[in-house]
Parts: structure tokens; C-alpha cells; sequence
């Protein structure tokens, strides 16, 4: 429905620091008596390059939450890395933005006892006027991530084991914007989604069974494999703008995340002493050899476009960590490093301008990262914007509040301007009638990011040019592939006098050949039939499509998929 009136606004960008710094006094002070403020001093400079001990920089638009119904959030939901909040770009000139708002709530019959009920407000918002355009209250059962960027403007919403798509500018109403299109269907439990950096390839992770005390059906699956990984293209197209096609579903035993794109899989072998190596492998079953890395800890690798990917490492202990920049020709790009520990880091693209951001918790030394997160570890959250293909740090600053889960931060389509949903402490002076007095206001902040220059298109197009091509090839196919050729591998290895099988591991996901020779073997043959069938064929058992249609994982930091009991 329609809102009236607009959010309330203050705008204030600046032609050099000097008109920045009067427009900003200006408009917060007419920002206390007002309600829409607009002062367009705009242009496209960046309103903060910020160095690391830089005052953050003053926004350019902010727009205020608590008259849109913000309330407060216990950090303790925040710093546990449930999902309470999210800001992100529709297009260049609007933000979806949600947050938990608390009300009663009507009780529903059958609602399985183990749910968590919230109710989760929506809002489309206009830039630069801060209008409310359409909104919306959804009920969620869980405090698990509920929304994903599919790019292009639309949105996956998921509400327990149902994966919907909104598109909210495609609407031909404010009442339709939220309309929700069915995108996949499942009687399986979800426990993981993954989305590619280019919004193109989405890993859906499902059990039959609950996997942890409290979980649905109360019960723990009897399968030596109980997760299973289904992958999908996700393409444009069809009568509800997105096409999904299965890419092939595979067993394992716990939830993973894989380092993919929808042309190949990144592969890290260890090289001894500490010196890893980096191999891309396609889907089809070509391999190119990459950088090599020298690291104490195994690295963890993340795509950030089809063509370069970023690496986390470790240089002599988890507290003194590395970060560092790899594209598809074999070259590593950049190397930095971090002279703080952080758990959790999440991530927003820009594709199209071969942008990054980086969101990090910082905490205080070693932390594992699969147990709650006490607010006395905790030294903060920050956001850095970077170019990826020279490591350039284009902005930075502190988050407030602490966010686990991400999803406070957002990079428009063109990497022009960064969203940030944050509280900050705003003093506001005394008057004839009050004394002075502090609060905290929560707002979305729009910051303006520096233009690309011609370097940076170059180096862009040069990164889209160098990456392989997607053939279509099935992805589980490929991964039984790697299977095989690891496990012959370490069993030529082993002793011919050891009865012990070897373990293989890959991405993350481990098995020995006696506790796959069941499961794999009836998979392989599924596969592999489908496979002649062709790439699109649905895998019986995966999630359908219900028609035309495109971290993090779902477990919270305190729960792990378990194995069952014996």
C-alpha cells in the first residue's frame, strides 16, 4: 500500500570539502524542524575514501527509520548472526529495506511448536527523495536469512521451506509490489543457500530431516549422507523474468560452501609448507592452473565476478590474516593484510564496475567461528569498498550495530554508491523549553563512490573477457569427477600394506569410498542418465521449478549439521 507522505530526509552532497562541510551544518540544522530537507549540492564525488583512522565521512542522503516504524534491536539477535535487518539496491535509484518490527501476532493452527514467529516490515524507497513508494509485513518462522539480490530488481524471499520472487519495480501498482511468484518448491528441509557474486548460479542445500535439537520432525536423518546439494542456472527469461535449470543434486554429510561459478569450480590443493595452489576446473572438465599462495591456514577463496576471485589466508597464526586478489589468467593481483581478527566476513558485489564490499566483525584474538559471539570479544563491525582487480580501497567505515549476518550493507548495480543501515548517536542542543540531550537514530546511509576511470572499464572488460565460458555442463558431474580422481589419487598414495581406506576431501566436503560406495553409486547412474537426457533435465528429488523463472548458510553460530546417533 501507499504511504503517505515522505520519509523524513536530509540530503547533502558537495562540488568540494568546504561546500560539504556548510551544506551538512545547514541541513541539520533546518533537519531538526523540517521534515523533508533537500539541498542538491549533488555530483558524483566520492564522499569518503576514508584512510584507516579517518572520522567517518558525512552522508550524502540519510533517511531516517524510526518514522517508517524502525524499532530497536537486542544485539544480543545481532551478534548470535540471526538476520533482523537488510538494505539493498533494487536499481541504481531504490532500496528494499527490512526490518523486525514487534507486535502481536494472530496464533495459527497446526504452527509446529518449534517455530520462532516474527512479523519483518518492507519498504521500497525512492533515492534521493527518501519517498516511500510500497511496503509490506511478512510473517517468518525462523530467524534465519529471508531474502537474497537476485539482481536485475529482483528478490528471493524465503519463508520456511518455500523460495518465492519479488520484483517490486515491475509492478503495475504499489499494491502489487510485493507480490510473490513461486520459484521453487521442496518437502526437504532447507539448510543453506548460496548465490554466485554475478546472482547467476544458486546452491540449494536441504535435508530430509531437522538436523539439530529443536529442529522440525524432532529426529535426525538415518543416511550417510543426509544433505543434499542441488545447484540451478539462473538466467533471464521466461513470463516471470527469471529461468531456473537444474545443474545436477549430489549427497554429502554436512552443509558446504563451494567456491563456483557457473562455468567451473575453484580447487585448492596443498602444495607442502604451507604453499597452495590454486586451480580453476571447469564444468566440462578442462583445468587451468592458477596462482600459487603461500599461507600458515588453508585459504579461503571467494568469487567476486566470473573472472577474479579474492582469498583469505593466514601468515604465521589465525589472528595476523591476509587478504589478497587472483584473476582466471594465473595471477595473483594484490596481497594486503589485516592487523585484526574477524569472524564472519560477508560480501556485496558490483559486477558491472568490478566492485567489492567487504564487511568484517572484528573480535578479540582467535574466536571459533561456529559458537555464539559474546558481546565482550566484539571490537566493532566495518565496511570496505574495494576495485578488485588492483585491491584499491575505495571507502571505509565502522557499522553500528554490530550486524553478524551481514546484509547492512549494499552496492548499487553500477558501484556508484554504497547503502549503509546504521544508529549513530546524535546530540541535539538545548533549547528555551529542553535541556540538551543525546539519542541514538537509525537511518540508511547513501554514500557516493568515486566514478570508474578509464582504467578501471579496461580492467573490467579484460576480467569478463578472460573468464571460461558457461557450456551448460552439469555441475554434479563434474564434482563426482574430482571425486574419483582425488580418491585414486590418495589411494595410490597410501601404503599397500595399509588396511585403512583413505579419506578424499573436496571444497569442504569429505567421505571415504566405503561410505560412498552405496549412496555415490545409485547417484552416478541418476546422473549420468540425466545427463544424456540433457543439461536441463530436473534430477527426480531435486526442489521443481513451478514454472518460467534465478555467506550464508542457515544455521545459526551455535548449530551444526550432526550425524546421526548409532
Amino acid at each position: 500500500m501507499m504511504v503517505p507522505g515522505p520519509a523524513r530526509v536530509l540530503e547533502a552532497a558537495s562540488l568540494s570539502d568546504a561546500c560539504r562541510g556548510v551544506v551538512c551544518g545547514l541541513a541539520r540544522r533546518i533537519g531538526l524542524g523540517v521534515g523533508v530537507v533537500l539541498l542538491v549540492c549533488w555530483t558524483g564525488v566520492a564522499a569518503g575514501a576514508a584512510g584507516p583512522h579517518d572520522a567517518p565521512p558525512a552522508p550524502p542522503l540519510r533517511i531516517l527509520l524510526e518514522p517508517l516504524g524502525y524499532q530497536a534491536i537486542q544485539p544480543e539477535f545481532l551478534l548470535a548472526g540471526h538476520s533482523m535487518l537488510t538494505v539493498d539496491f533494487v536499481d541504481n535509484d531504490h532500496l528494499l529495506v527490512t526490518f523486525g518490527v514487534r507486535r502481536l501476532m494472530k496464533r495459527l493452527a497446526d504452527d509446529p511448536v518449534d517455530d520462532d514467529d516474527r512479523t519483518v516490515a518492507a519498504l521500497l524507497l525512492n533515492l534521493p527523495s527518501g519517498k516511500v513508494m510500497a511496503r509490506t509485513e511478512w510473517r517468518l518462522h525462523d530467524r534465519s536469512q529471508y531474502l537474497w539480490n537476485l539482481g536485475h530488481g529482483r528478490f528471493m524471499l524465503r519463508v520456511r521451506d518455500r523460495l518465492a520472487m519479488i520484483a517490486p519495480m515491475q509492478a503495475a501498482s504499489p499494491e502489487e509490489a510485493f507480490r510473490e511468484l513461486p520459484l521453487l518448491h521442496s518437502d526437504r528441509h532447507i539448510v543453506a543457500i548460496l548465490l554466485s557474486s554475478d546472482s547467476d548460479l544458486m546452491t540449494l542445500e536441504t535435508t530430509k530431516w531437522g538436523l539439530g535439537a529443536g529442529a522440525a520432525n524432532q529426529g535426525f536423518s538415518t543416511e550417510p549422507n543426509p544433505v543434499q546439494i542441488s545447484f540451478y542456472r539462473l538466467v533471464s527469461g521466461g513470463e516471470n523474468g527469471v529461468l531456473v535449470t537444474s545443474a545436477g543434486t549430489l549427497r554429502t554429510r554436512t552443509a558446504v560452501s563451494l567456491p563456483l561459478t557457473t562455468a567451473g569450480r575453484l580447487d585448492v590443493q596443498d602444495g607442502g609448507k604451507g604453499h597452495w595452489l590454486f586451480n580453476f576446473d571447469e564444468h566440462a572438465g578442462k583445468v587451468h592452473e592458477l596462482a600459487a599462495w603461500d599461507s600458515s591456514c588453508f585459504p579461503q577463496p571467494v568469487f567476486v565476478g566470473h573472472g577474479e576471485f579474492v582469498a583469505f589466508g593466514c601468515r604465521g597464526g589465525t589472528d595476523k590474516l591476509d587478504f589478497a586478489g587472483f584473476n582466471l589468467k594465473g595471477e595473483e593481483m594484490w596481497q594486503q593484510n589485516f592487523y585484526d581478527s574477524h569472524v564472519s566476513p560477508t560480501f556485496a558485489f558490483a559486477p558491472e564496475a568490478g566492485r567489492f564490499a567487504l564487511g568484517r566483525t572484528m573480535v578479540s584474538g582467535d574466536f571459533d567461528p561456529d559458537l555464539p559471539l559474546p558481546a565482550a570479544v566484539v571490537n566493532g563491525q566495518e565496511v570496505r569498498v574495494y576495485q578488485s582487480y588492483n585491491g584499491k580501497q575505495l571507502f571505509k567505515m565502522a557499522l553500528t550495530p554490530v550486524a553478524r549476518a551481514g546484509q547492512n550493507f549494499a552496492l548499487s548495480p553500477d558501484g556508484l554508491r554504497l547503502a549503509v543501515l546504521r544508529e549513530s548517536l546524535v546530540r541535539h542542543a538545548a533549547t528555551k523549553d529542553d535541556p540538551a540531550y543525546s539519542e541514538n537514530e537509525a537511518a540508511v546511509e547513501v554514500y557516493a563512490l568515486p566514478a570508474l576511470t578509464a582504467e578501471d572499464k579496461a580492467a573490467v572488460k579484460e576480467a569478463q573477457t578472460m573468464a571460461p565460458a558457461d557450456t551448460g555442463a552439469r555441475i554434479d558431474l563434474a564434482l563426482v569427477r574430482a571425486f574419483e580422481s582425488e580418491s585414486a589419487r590418495a589411494n595410490a598414495d597410501a601404503s599397500a600394506g595399509e588396511g585403512e581406506k583413505t579419506k578424499v576431501q573436496l571444497g569442504g566436503m569429505a567421505s571415504s569410498p566405503a561410505e560412498q560406495e552405496a549412496s555415490e553409486s545409485e547417484q552416478q547412474s541418476e546422473a549420468t542418465a540425466n545427463s544424456a537426457a540433457g543439461a536441463g533435465t530436473v534430477v527426480e528429488g531435486d526442489p521443481q521449478p513451478t514454472g518460467p523463472r534465478q555467506a550464508p548458510s542457515l544455521y545459526g553460530p551455535n548449530e551444526a549439521p550432526q550425524k546421526p546417533p548409532p
